[in-house]
């Protein structure tokens, strides 16, 4: 199966305190660790406290059928966090009119790359309509079903969500 990833993206390279050295495209950043880029996640979460995630459809380009954070993606280059994070929630899920709350910047690594991700938190009730190029399917889950979900293996998360919920005290850290 073909990605819907665009490989000729262009993204800031950046040092560990997030100051930028240079561009790269994504299918070099995804090759080597080195290339440390930047990355937005965000937590969608509904007045009933319940966190909207995504399972990744089988044609992205890392972790394909994993369920991760509601949103996230890469931040091109000479784009701010906060300007990928509002495209994203609007390119996976449609949402486009919410308040973002900034969490906190931390640096994620996985086999093949290498992120500073600043994570975000919206609070939201309407309507989310998923792009289904993106993302396979997707639900609100209260913590309690979230945890069992993920302790009995029903939702298999990826490496980049675990992170993410760890971040916001939904999972707890090994």
């Amino acid at each position: 199966m073909q990605t819907t990833d665009n490989q000729e993206e262009v993204f800031d390279i950046v040092d560990k305190s997030d100051k930028v050295i240079g561009q790269a495209k994504r299918s070099e950043v995804h090759q080597k660790k080195n290339l440390i880029h930047r990355s937005v996640a965000v937590a969608v979460v509904n007045s009933n406290n319940k966190i909207f995630l995504q399972r990744r459809s089988i044609t992205k380009d890392t972790d394909a059928l994993k369920w991760t954070i509601s949103c996230s993606g890469h931040v091109p280059a000479n784009e701010s966090y906060e300007q990928a994070a509002r495209r994203e929630l609007d390119e996976e899920l449609k949402i486009t009119r919410v308040n973002l709350n900034y969490l906190t910047k931390y640096l994620y690594e996985s086999l093949q790359e290498t992120e500073i991700t600043v994570l975000y938190k919206a609070q939201y009730d309407g309507p989310i309509t998923i792009n289904i190029e993106e993302i396979l399917e997707g639900n609100f889950f209260n913590r309690e079903e979230l945890v069992r979900a993920y302790q009995t293996g029903k939702l298999e998360i990826n490496l980049y969500g675990k992170l993410a919920l760890e971040k916001l005290g939904w999972l707890k850290s090994n």
